[in-house]
């Protein structure tokens, strides 16, 4: 399946990710998650999710922290309880990280199950995101689908009506999908593309980071907003894009990058006026920061696409692919 199409399908994935993962919940018991510190891991886009997952146990009051994989893999008791994050469940990395801490309970959270990961973690959930393309759209958001039912479970109570969540998507994906010419144009022949956003939105960032340098082969990374200001902004200028995400401070920087000749795209709950070099995409706030970061990783994956259309490289494929980073199917 093409990558455009795959983003075209994600209320579908998202209600078919929310029905697994709320069945596999029901068996689960979350209490280790209740207590001491929770590490979140991944690698790749799975350790964006972790920053944007981790931000949400903060906010619910539960001591928690992204931690890199390839931090974890050298055991020493980092977290008093560990979630592993992998969509594909072969990503050596983690699995490693869940072997280095054998007497850690752990949770794990994969497409399908039936993997390396699931099967050396304490407890697996699954999400059911269906068909994927190159880079990941749906397993993306999946992970986020199973890791957000696993927050409210700790919280013992709902932070979103999940079963919504789907047709506000769509929405999105239609508003967003109306600005992707305007977009186009401000973004076009960036050298290089900076992504922005603190807390949650950091994560998605990291996100939309990643998608961007696979699907376009621009130089992209991310950056925390307040980090940003105190020097990685001094390379940007009119041969430069930035994609911001944010509420705050977010505003006044994605209008300030639009004033010295970057190209913007302002991925925000608040309502905030284009400008030249500055594209607005408004998404509806949300309690969780879980739930706002699957609706803003959505423009995202469609300016991803977009970029990548402009270059000629529509449904790329990697590529430097790599034969140590996975675990061979038996």
């Amino acid at each position: 399946m093409s990558y455009r199409a795959t983003i075209a399908r994600q209320p579908e994935s998202l209600r078919d990710s929310i029905a697994a993962a709320s069945a596999d919940l029901e068996h689960i018991d979350a209490s280790p998650l209740k207590a001491g510190l929770i590490g979140i891991t991944g690698i790749g886009a799975s350790f964006a999710a972790a920053t944007v997952v981790a931000g949400e146990f903060q906010r619910l009051g539960r001591r928690a922290q992204a931690i890199r994989a390839v931090d974890l893999m050298q055991g020493g008791d980092m977290a008093d309880s560990i979630i592993a994050m992998s969509a594909g469940g072969r990503s050596i990395e983690p699995v490693s990280a869940i072997q280095a801490h054998q007497g850690c309970p752990s949770f794990g959270i994969t497409k399908e199950g039936n993997n390396p990961l699931s099967s050396v973690v304490g407890a697996h959930i699954h999400f059911a995101s269906g068909s994927d393309a190159t880079p990941s759209s749906t397993g993306y958001t999946g992970t986020l689908i199973a890791a957000g039912l696993l927050a409210d479970k700790v919280a013992g109570r709902a932070s979103v009506e999940w079963a919504t969540l789907p047709a506000i998507a769509a929405d999105v994906l239609k508003t967003a999908g109306d600005r992707m010419e305007a977009a186009a144009v401000i973004f076009n022949n960036r050298r290089a593309i900076d992504c922005v956003g603190a807390g949650s939105a950091f994560g998605t960032a990291d996100g939309a980071s990643l998608l961007i340098r696979e699907a376009a082969r621009i130089p992209a990374g991310p950056s925390d907003t307040l980090h940003y200001l105190h020097g990685p902004m001094e390379p940007m200028d009119a041969t430069t894009g930035v994609v911001i995400i944010g509420d705050g401070r977010e505003i006044k920087l994605a209008q300030d990058m639009a004033a010295i000749g970057s190209g913007v795209l302002l991925i925000t709950a608040e309502d905030v006026a284009d400008a030249e070099n500055l594209v607005v995409i408004r998404v509806p706030a949300q309690t969780s920061r879980i739930a706002r970061a699957i609706l803003d990783i959505l423009p995202a994956q469609l300016l991803a696409a977009t970029l990548s259309d402009a270059l000629g490289l529509t449904d790329t494929k990697f590529r430097y692919r790599q034969t140590d980073t996975k675990i061979k199917a038996d």
